[in-house]
């Protein structure tokens, strides 16, 4: 090939080159000049407001007013506060403990965690928190808020909220660390009687390393004796575990379930294994003002009571449907279920729910619960050292169902089988109850009769209450759903059986 011939050849790739580029160009400038106006107005704000201003608290102002746009979730993290918020995704924090929303610009507590500083100082689910520290929090995103409201423990902050009642509280609020125990049940484990002779025996053994002796059935005798006239021969050993029975006599387990954290399907185990091993009969789940946690914690909980079927599923505009499905490895045997949900059940909650109930595994009781079940993800920006966290997803039960509280939409969130409704004027008293279930006992102290506890505890908690009903009716019409399947196994085992000619 001549050079006259090269030369024409370069020529042509070099002018194709410069077509490809100058399309590209062309589209990217088309792409960008949505942002003229906006370069346009940081400019006249530079050089014309009245005071000095930040050119990056502009740019963060700019890029937070367009996510704001999108939703409440999404939002720009500048680089000095990826650490921030980081610590706060870990779950453990010095503040006040409350999970929040944001809606229509103002903050909502979706619920006060349980014994947390919010709920000891009298915070609600549902309060609209209106200043912090007396600066107005209209507008602030879900981080700058839990930024102000968190602090290192003992410090104060002081909230100002508006009740669902239309009264107004300033509330002082002193900070401590954080830190929700994720299962618990119906009050503590009362104090464990211990024959002093026997504890005095640990002792010497742990002590002196003795190895004693099997007692002869004289000398037991004697301490049977002992034991039964002289209570002084007995001490209480103070017990940190919990009482799982609402019903002592039909063997009804409780288990209130405050967050969803990466231990809890573990804790879950362990409970309904200690309830199984007395013959439990039925099973409450509390989910009530339970703002949520990890899904794939609440995964693994409907996991354990279906064994099939799809539990979740997840997609958006730009993504592909994900679901989450049933195994069969970790299913417990099947029993009566009732769940429990209020306003204050949110996200990783009402998956549970949504799914026991679309499974047909669980009755629910209580109202409809909160509506939020969006997918965020963190996105670093690499040059700035900022992230973006956008909303990329929306979560769907197993019918279909979107959980998330999407505008102008009707159909969200879990509705419950039975509603009931909470006494509010009964909501103190019922906290003061509250406290005395969930409070340790001291080994010397006496103690509630637990019959009187419960049932001052369902005159208060008509929920509750409701919840119990339903599993005894559930329980009654066990053996006849037995008896019904037992006689259609008889006839399907009938059928399949080879006809004989008589």
């Amino acid at each position: 090939m001549n050079r006259k011939s090269v030369f024409y050849i370069s020529l042509l790739i070099w002018a194709t080159l410069v077509s490809l580029l100058n399309i590209s160009f062309a589209q990217r400038d088309a792409d960008h000049s949505m942002f003229d106006p906006l370069v346009d107005v940081c400019e006249l704000v530079r050089k014309y407001y009245v005071v000095e201003t930040d050119e990056d608290d502009l740019a963060a102002g700019a890029i937070n007013g367009m996510l704001h746009e999108l939703d409440p979730y999404s939002e720009f993290i500048p680089a000095d506060e990826i650490d921030e918020f980081h610590k706060q995704a870990s779950g453990s924090y010095e503040g006040i403990g409350i999970g929040i929303d944001v809606k229509d610009g103002y903050l909502i507590v979706i619920s006060p965690f349980e014994d947390s500083p919010a709920y000891k100082a009298g915070v609600l689910p549902g309060d609209r928190i209106i200043e912090v520290n007396n600066l107005p929090s209209k507008g602030w995103s879900a981080t700058r808020a839990i930024k102000e409201l968190t602090g290192p423990a003992g410090t104060e902050v002081v909230i100002k909220v508006l009740h669902r009642d239309g009264s107004e509280e300033v509330i002082p609020i002193r900070r401590e660390q954080i830190h929700v125990p994720s299962i618990r049940g119906s009050r503590r484990a009362e104090p464990q009687q211990k024959d002093k002779t026997d504890a005095d025996a640990d002792d010497e053994k742990s002590e002196k390393g003795v190895n004693e002796k099997d007692v002869s059935e004289k000398d037991a005798g004697e301490k049977e004796a002992d034991e039964s006239v002289d209570e002084e021969s007995s001490v209480k050993v103070q017990s940190n575990g919990w009482d799982y029975f609402i019903d002592e006599e039909l063997l009804i387990g409780y288990l209130r379930i405050s967050n969803f954290t990466a231990d809890t399907a573990n804790e879950l185990d362990r409970a309904v294994e200690q309830l199984m091993g007395r013959n439990m009969s039925a099973l409450i789940i509390d989910l009530r003002s339970n703002p949520g946690g990890l899904m794939t914690s609440a995964v693994e909980v409907v996991d354990r009571f279906i064994d099939e079927g799809v539990i979740v599923s997840t997609r958006g505009a730009h993504t592909s449907e994900q679901a989450q499905k049933a195994t069969t490895g970790s299913t417990y045997p099947r029993f009566p279920l009732v769940v429990l949900i209020d306003q204050g059940s949110a996200s990783a909650s009402e998956i549970v729910a949504g799914a026991l109930q679309d499974h047909s595994r669980a009755v629910i009781v209580g109202k409809r619960s909160w509506g939020k079940g969006s997918v965020q993800r963190l996105i670093h920006l690499s040059d700035s050292g900022a992230a973006l966290k956008l909303t990329t997803d929306y979560y769907y039960l197993p019918k279909g169902r979107c959980v998330h509280r999407i505008p102008g939409e009707k159909d969200w969130g879990v509705s419950p089988d039975i509603e009931e409704d909470l006494d509010l004027e009964k909501l103190p008293e019922l906290r003061r109850l509250m406290a005395e279930l969930t409070r340790v006992p001291l080994p010397d102290e006496k103690v509630r009769p637990k019959k009187e506890l419960i049932a001052e505890l369902l005159d208060l908690d008509p929920q509750l209450n409701q919840a119990v009903k339903q599993c005894k009716g559930l329980l009654r019409a066990q053996p006849k759903l037995e008896g019904l399947a037992h006689l259609q196994n008889d006839m399907e085992s009938q059928s399949e059986s080879p006809v004989r000619n008589q």
